[in-house]
């Protein structure tokens, strides 16, 4: 059963991370501050997020010398939530440790997202949300639709994988606030790299449901995955 404030609303359980402090260096401009349409991605998201009804607050994780200009961008926007804007590390692990820490402890859940995913939808966070709830962690994802293969560092092929246990993984991903927190602390302790927060869980042995998404929630990191969310916000283009 659902928790609810005493007007009946459903409570504001879940603390979302925004990470944005990224260097786009693939990109060759920065694709979370350049406005798509008349927006940014960053804000955008902010938006989207920030519109789901049990948000509870919002840290955006921004590179240090960018906090100006995103506080500058947001502050309009006047999210529904509480809004803090901090300063990202080196690696995309520090920058959600540091957003991580930042949240109030009174947020039951931890949420995920990278900036550079424009549409993401209330939709997708409440699928997410109800997997979390039950089991503690849950991410986006797609089994993979492209044969997998295991290769070394000259490109030659060592093994071919089961494309029926292969999964694309995105975020939003969602967690029990304590479990990430403990999750990051044992990867800084041993010195090690996680991809995303869902491995970071993986590594200290709790499972993380993958939920799947029928709809688009692609991520810009080419200049043509950024021309092609530019199209589609714009209707300019439909898949």
């Amino acid at each position: 059963m659902e928790r609810a404030n005493s007007n009946g609303s459903e409570e504001r359980i879940v603390g979302a991370i925004l990470v944005a402090a990224g260097q786009s260096r693939r990109m060759g401009f920065d694709k979370i501050f350049r406005p798509l349409t008349t927006r940014s991605a960053l804000e955008i998201c902010l938006e989207r997020i920030s519109g789901f009804p049990r948000i509870s607050e919002i840290v955006v994780v921004v590179a240090g010398e960018r906090r100006e200009e995103a506080f500058r961008l947001l502050s309009p926007l006047s999210p529904a939530v509480p809004m803090k804007i901090v300063e990202g590390g080196a690696e995309r692990q520090d920058s959600v440790e540091a957003g991580l820490r930042s949240l109030d402890p009174r947020s039951e859940f931890a949420l995920v997202h990278d900036a550079a995913r424009p549409f993401v939808t209330g939709e997708l966070i409440e699928a997410i949300f109800r997997v979390a709830r039950r089991e503690g962690a849950a991410a986006c994802g797609n089994p993979s639709s492209d044969t997998v293969k295991e290769a070394d560092e000259q490109g030659r092929v060592v093994t071919t994988l089961d494309r029926r246990r292969v999964w694309n993984v995105q975020t939003p991903q969602i967690f029990r606030r304590e479990l990430l927190l403990e999750a990051y602390r044992k990867l800084r302790e041993g010195g090690k790299i996680a991809t995303d927060d869902a491995a970071a869980v993986e590594a200290i042995g709790h499972p993380v449901r993958l939920v799947p998404y029928a709809g688009f929630n692609g991520k810009m990191t080419r200049p043509d995955d950024w021309e092609l969310a530019r199209q589609l916000l714009l209707g300019k283009r439909v898949l």
